[in-house]
């Protein structure tokens, strides 16, 4: 690391700390114990991986079973999110198992990935992990799409925890996501603007986090998501709206 690499992990971890503790202070882990474990260790890792990065074979162990343990946390963490959101539409079989299938998915284009596209002298476990990361990244990204498009479909208040939570990662993961398809483009040409690019875009989804959880939650926050987003309300508003589009494409 550099000192401007370090600087911004530092302000990042600073920044993660300040969060944790208002995450204890208002006692977030009783309902968002994944983010609120995510948050935790995060802070836990910055601390070690600076701390053992003047020992290489170390380094390598403590950052590597971090990165895997971040993956599986962050799933987790937008998993918790996205039941908060859609409690209601848990009734659904199919939609319960919506967000665990995509799970499956991730990790079999991983391993796919680790399989028939490494380099000969590419480590498989480093090679599947990357791959979850992308991948996760790319989840992150999406959801993050679908909460907008729901808000600005049904008028929600932006105002919900779950709803930053989801947009902390979802301008993490837009670093992480345009650094991954610039490297892929220009190889190694832009290497040290993408080695900002990714920890700028995290510290900015921490300082979203932070707000979120400082500004707290509205009065009254599940009532108006209820009453909007249960499974026959939300056909009735598609059909009304497909049925406007027909009108203007007269069919």
């Amino acid at each position: 690391m550099n000192k401007g690499e370090l600087a911004l992990a530092a302000v990042g971890t600073i920044l993660q700390a300040c969060l944790f503790i208002q995450l204890l202070r208002v006692k977030s882990y009783l309902r968002f114990p994944f983010f609120f474990t995510y948050v935790g260790f995060s802070v836990l890792s910055a601390i070690t991986t600076v701390a053992t990065r003047g020992n290489a074979k170390l380094y390598f162990y403590v950052y590597w079973t971090s990165e895997a343990i971040y993956v599986v946390l962050t799933f987790l963490a937008l998993q918790e999110a996205f039941h908060s959101v859609f409690r209601n539409f848990y009734s659904l079989r199919w939609f319960k198992l919506s967000f665990p299938g995509v799970g499956i998915f991730i990790l079999l284009v991983a391993l796919l990935r680790a399989i028939f596209f490494r380099q000969p002298d590419q480590s498989p476990f480093a090679v599947t992990l990357v791959s979850l990361e992308i991948s996760v990244d790319f989840l992150e990204f999406i959801l993050f799409c679908l909460f907008i498009l729901l808000v600005r479909f049904f008028h929600m208040q932006w105002r919900q925890q779950a709803f930053g939570i989801v947009l902390g990662f979802g301008i993490a993961a837009a670093g992480s996501l345009v650094a991954f398809l610039l490297r892929s483009e220009f190889g190694t040409k832009f290497d040290s603007l993408f080695r900002i690019v990714t920890p700028l875009s995290y510290i900015v989804g921490v300082a979203v986090w932070l707000a979120t959880f400082l500004e707290g939650e509205p009065s009254q926050p599940e009532s108006n998501w209820d009453s909007a987003l249960t499974p026959e309300q939300m056909i009735t508003e598609l059909r009304r709206h497909t049925k406007a589009v027909k009108g203007i494409l007269g069919r």
